[in-house]
């Protein structure tokens, strides 16, 4: 079961949130036992993982582990270094990706531009002797997204049963250097991306 949810947050990059421009989304495995869940800790000793060409700065981790920390602590659960005591591991991944849309635009309104005045025909299409061109052109866009993801797997089965992520589209001047939020803006966005969690 997938759920996406669109909030509204203030800007960063992968992280959460930039307005509406944000999307975050959830997924689980049904048959885990979450109700039994009291402690956790981190899935390694580095719980960061890093994709895309994006460079993210080293205080990245800890800001963000510190984030969600304490958003899982506010949700009743204990941190315990021990990852053998905890019900629980966390890990999060940050990173942005290249993303291609084609759109089909008519070639006319192209060949027409100069025509769009009083006493013409907006679209040329209805002249096809006059205006011979073929019916479409490809436009093709490309968009930068940055994502934070966040996983939680189940010590004992050692599998992961929790995944949630927040998705961005970036400006150019975001993908030469992540810049992470104030902390609370950043609390902000991890506390959507876990919002689903536990899972009900």
């Amino acid at each position: 079961m997938i759920k996406p949810i669109v909030l509204a947050l203030v800007a960063s990059l992968a992280l959460a949130a930039c307005a509406s421009t944000a999307s975050f989304s959830s997924d689980f495995d049904a048959e885990q036992d979450f109700s039994a869940y009291k402690t956790f800790s981190w899935a390694g000793d580095s719980p960061m993982t890093v994709f895309g060409e994006a460079l993210i700065p080293p205080t990245a981790e800890p800001k963000i582990a510190r984030a969600i920390q304490g958003e899982l602590e506010a949700k009743g659960y204990r941190y315990v270094a021990d990852r053998a005591e905890a019900d629980f591991a966390v890990s999060f991944t940050v990173g942005t990706r290249s993303e291609e849309r084609v759109t089909q635009v008519p070639t006319r309104f192209y060949g027409n531009a100069a025509n769009w005045r009083w006493g013409r025909p907006y679209y040329p299409g209805l002249y096809p002797a006059l205006y011979p061109q073929p019916a479409t052109v490809s436009e093709v866009r490309v968009y930068n997204k940055g994502t934070l993801a966040i996983d939680i797997f189940d010590v004992e089965r050692r599998s992961p049963v929790w995944h949630g992520a927040g998705v961005k589209t970036l400006s150019g001047s975001q993908l030469d250097r992540v810049t992470l939020p104030e902390p609370e803006v950043l609390r902000a966005g991890v506390a959507s991306i876990l919002e689903d969690f536990p899972p009900q």
